[in-house]
């Protein structure tokens, strides 16, 4: 028997996904921004940010250093609101940051970290970044971007370095290292793996290309699909016919044309994931995209209890309310109600310490 979820239910519990948050925490005589694969999960306290934020003339004082980190933590702070999506009124506000460094600053290693962050996840953007790379080589900003761009580029050599980089580095949340383990075992051998961002990408790579993990997996990041280049690479990696589809039609055309198994991380958000309502069954803390019944049950009845259930990894954790509830109900519906008792009481211990019982409760996999 297989179980696929509603689209209303697995929105209820997807409140996160992987994008760039942040905290903000104060260090003299700079601000730290921690980004969400760092583990900062929260939407940043602007408050703490006044003394550099309350007009552009304050602004324009400050070194070109704090302008950029002004200018990310906006950016963190608006992706943590809107749930990955950064709304026209932000992104002009953003704009407005970038054009005062630009301003203030021209062709600095900032003015063009600006310019890849208003631009991302343009084509432009990674021009910036090379600029950016060619005046700044060693800064930390660099980090997160080179490994992502490694990846846009499909370069092996030079993904492997910059995994390793961003291993030794990047200061990714060790739970976000566990979250990937798990995602990896979701997926079938030879798998493109749809992912949505930093907190799920990141990780997926330092796996694969610094510990050498499942790199039959091709990990795909679902924001550079915008590029024609980039999906043009990822049409031909996946052995799919046909032509090349426009971005809004790739995922939904990749599922029926390409030879090797399709797949969604649990991350991905809801605008990517609610065309493909009909065809999509959850695997772990993945979806398998199938125009063909999938019985996932066996395959999550087997992992259920290999996963590690990172529950200190930020929203991300949230996703493995997910396969527990499919579990949760496919139980529930076949009268076995020992391990559909066993397993609503490890589901409600998860809830409660993610914050997430009322979610359970208003989708209906837990009654009260």
């Amino acid at each position: 028997m297989f179980q696929r979820p509603s689209i209303l239910f697995l929105l209820a519990l997807l409140t996160g996904s992987a994008v760039g948050q942040a905290t903000v925490e104060e260090q003299a005589p700079a601000i730290e921004v921690k980004d969400a694969v760092q583990g900062g999960w929260s939407v940043p306290d602007l408050e703490k940010t006044k003394a550099i934020m309350v007009t552009d003339e304050a602004v324009q004082q400050q070194s070109t250093r704090s302008q950029l980190d002004v200018l990310r933590i906006e950016r963190n702070a608006s992706l943590a609101r809107n749930q990955g999506s950064i709304p026209a009124l932000d992104h002009a506000r953003l704009v407005d940051l970038a054009v005062d460094l630009n301003t203030v600053s021209p062709q600095s290693f900032e003015a063009h970290m600006a310019n890849y962050y208003v631009e991302f996840p343009a084509p432009a953007a990674f021009q910036e970044l090379d600029i950016a790379n060619a005046k700044g080589r060693d800064r930390d900003e660099l980090v997160g971007p080179n490994l992502l761009n490694a990846a846009r580029q499909d370069k092996t050599a030079e993904l492997i370095k910059r995994a390793n980089d961003m291993k030794l580095r990047g200061k990714i949340a060790p739970a976000l290292y566990r979250i990937a383990e798990d995602i990896l075992a979701s997926v079938e051998p030879s798998a493109v793996l749809i992912a949505a961002g930093d907190m799920d990408a990141y990780p997926l790579w330092v796996e694969q290309f610094a510990e050498g993990k499942r790199k039959d997996v091709l990990v795909v990041d679902e924001r550079l699909l915008v590029d024609p280049a980039y999906r043009a690479r990822i049409w031909e990696r996946s052995a799919a016919r046909g032509e090349v589809p426009a971005a809004d039609r790739f995922i939904s055309e990749l599922g029926a044309s390409a030879q090797r198994p399709i797949f969604l991380s649990l991350a991905v958000g809801q605008s990517a994931m609610a065309p493909l309502r009909e065809r999509l069954y959850v695997t772990g803390l993945a979806m398998q995209l199938s125009a063909s019944p999938i019985d996932n049950i066996p395959l999550l009845e087997s992992r259920w209890d290999r996963f590690k259930k990172a529950l200190d990894a930020g929203p991300l954790a949230r996703n493995y309310l997910v396969p527990g509830a499919v579990l949760l109900t496919h139980y529930r519906t076949i009268g076995d109600e020992a391990r559909a008792s066993r397993l609503e009481l490890e589901l409600r211990d998860m809830a409660k310490r993610l914050g997430a019982t009322d979610s359970l409760i208003k989708s209906g996999v837990l009654a009260h």
